[in-house]
């Protein structure tokens, strides 16, 4: 008899990738006529599961496919990415990667970018809450010659998404349309594009950003101090005035803390 993760598997592929169980060694009781129609429940519930999952993570590529599309992408996708793990929120999350590599270079490769968009979205509506407000008070009792070390954190749900392609339109009007209908106009023109995405109290809010804004805020992302992004603005790279600019994202609530650990 097969181990426990041996007939785990085995049943995985006999369902996901609809193998035969005897190319696997499983004994199912051959002899039971009612065999196949059994493994048919487990296969379209797996596959009708995924795919509604995969769809509510990704509303308007959906939209964008069409339903019949879609479906054939949620079962190819399934094939080659099954689930994870129980917790049907992971089944999308290498959806954006799988589109670029079977999308680059076609006419539909910003679909990998609309995906990644939607993704971050997924991720940013299920992040952690911020700890508590930006403390301005304990920021000034930080002595001056300590606040270059100084590093600022983002708000836990604050994602950041640099794409090839402008999808920002394709998901905003996906939010003023009705659900059913497809975003009107053709396929966009490459060109960078610049998305912050982050969730507060009325929801999902998305915001275009400029290059160095996108660089100063993937700097303070990886856990750069105060002094970096100062050397980052005499490049040029970064927005000019440090201060005035961390003071502007503080109060947008997409800065929400600061560890002074890493100036002690």
């Amino acid at each position: 008899m097969p181990a426990l993760r041996e007939l785990q598997v085995a049943f995985a592929a006999v369902v996901l990738q609809r193998e035969e169980p005897a190319e696997h060694g499983l004994m199912l009781a051959p002899a039971d006529e009612r065999l196949p129609r059994r493994l048919g429940v487990y296969r379209v519930n797996a596959r009708e599961n995924f795919a509604a999952a995969l769809a509510a993570a990704f509303p308007v590529l959906a939209l964008e496919l069409g339903a019949e599309r879609f479906r054939g992408l949620a079962a190819s996708y399934q094939r080659e990415y099954p689930s994870p793990s129980g917790h049907l929120f992971e089944v999308g999350r290498r959806l954006p990667d799988y589109l670029a590599a079977e999308l680059r270079g076609g006419p539909e490769e910003y679909l990998a970018d609309l995906a990644r968009l939607e993704w971050a979205v997924q991720e940013a509506m299920v992040a952690a809450d911020a700890d508590e407000p930006f403390d301005a008070v304990a920021l000034a009792a930080v002595p001056a010659d300590r606040h270059a070390a100084l590093q600022v954190r983002l708000h836990p749900s604050v994602r950041l998404v640099a794409t090839g392609y402008p999808v920002f339109e394709s998901w905003q009007a996906s939010q003023v349309t009705a659900a059913t209908q497809r975003r009107p106009g053709g396929r966009p023109v490459p060109a960078p594009e610049y998305l912050l995405v982050r969730r507060h109290e009325a929801g999902i809010e998305l915001w275009r950003l400029d290059a160095a804004t996108f660089e100063a805020l993937s700097a303070i992302a990886a856990g750069g101090s105060l002094g970096d992004l100062a050397e980052r603005a005499l490049s040029g790279s970064v927005p000019p005035d440090p201060g005035a600019w961390l003071t502007s994202w503080v109060a947008r609530g997409v800065i929400t803390g600061f560890d002074a650990s890493a100036s002690s």
